[in-house]
């Protein structure tokens, strides 16, 4: 997992979640409705997305196995639940092949990853994350979520 700022300098992350942040940058979000929007196929994407925020308690953690997820808030605040990865977690919904997202029970000691506007947040294949979490009461909110195929990190380690 990685947190930082979009106009943060000088982050040493791989080139292809760089590339994914420089479409961040240089995008105008202001006008593009909600939907998936291409940026190199199946292998990255993005996801511009309006939720309303939800109470803590109200969500499970997801995991993805082939993407890496970068969350990137546009508009209002946001919570996002964080937990390492655990495999010895039962999946209470398991759409993997289908989807890329599986869901486990809601468990103890996450952290809280508090998210405003021009920050992201990244995650990795396995890694526990609980986003769209209200900070004090639902709020609509817009995000952009960038899915990044793991194969284009592993390629360039």
């Amino acid at each position: 997992m990685y947190l930082g700022h979009l106009h943060q300098p000088n982050l040493p992350l791989p080139p292809a979640i760089e590339t994914a942040l420089n479409y961040l940058r240089n995008t105008d979000f202001s006008q593009m409705a909600v939907g998936r929007y291409p940026i190199d196929g199946e292998q990255m994407f993005a996801l511009v997305q309006s939720p309303i925020t939800q109470d803590w308690d109200a969500g499970k953690p997801e995991f993805h196995s082939r993407y890496i997820d970068i969350q990137y808030l546009l508009e209002g605040e946001e919570l996002i639940g964080y937990a390492i990865s655990d495999n010895t977690l039962s999946k209470t919904h398991d759409q993997l092949t289908e989807r890329d997202i599986a869901f486990v029970a809601p468990i103890e000691h996450e952290s809280k990853l508090r998210l405003t506007p021009g920050m992201f947040a990244i995650f990795y294949p396995g890694e526990l994350h609980k986003p769209c979490r209200a900070v004090e009461k639902p709020l609509l909110i817009k995000k952009v979520v960038i899915k990044i195929s793991k194969d284009l990190v592993a390629s360039t380690a």
